[in-house]
């Protein structure tokens, strides 16, 4: 008699444990960095040598939602005078990507990352993390 009582006992628990585990799940673990590169021409940076575009400092990254949850993101790349270019707030579907680069970087790279619909995580401002984040 004592092992039926046992057995829903385990049982509940263990189902307990799993719904939990979905609901404490880190939504910054689903953003993963799909590439990165340094040199590669970028519109937005225009750093010359001479009258010639340099791109020699730029680096880029790119990451992808690997879950099937939509997410909102925010990235920030540091530059090589240490402030940090930041990127707005931007929904990425499952299996989508974004796009975040610093003109002179130094390949250091700040995101995080929560499901649409969550109003506990609050993602940071851009003052916010140039202010916990300074530069040189």
């Amino acid at each position: 008699m004592q092992m039926t009582r046992t057995i829903p006992t385990v049982l509940l628990s263990f189902l307990l444990a799993l719904g939990t585990s979905a609901q404490d799940q880190s939504y910054a673990d689903c953003l993963v960095k799909a590439s990165s590169s340094w040199g590669k021409p970028c519109e937005k940076c225009e750093q010359y040598k001479g009258y010639k575009r340099d791109y020699s400092g730029v680096y880029q990254v790119e990451f992808r939602n690997i879950c099937r949850d939509m997410l909102e993101v925010k990235v920030a790349v540091e530059e090589i005078n240490g402030t940090w270019r930041t990127f707005p707030v931007k929904s990425l579907a499952s299996g989508d990507t974004l796009l975040a680069f610093a003109c002179q970087g130094t390949g250091k790279v700040l995101y995080w990352a929560r499901r649409v619909d969550d109003t506990e995580i609050v993602l940071p401002t851009d003052n916010e993390i140039v202010s916990a984040y300074p530069g040189k």
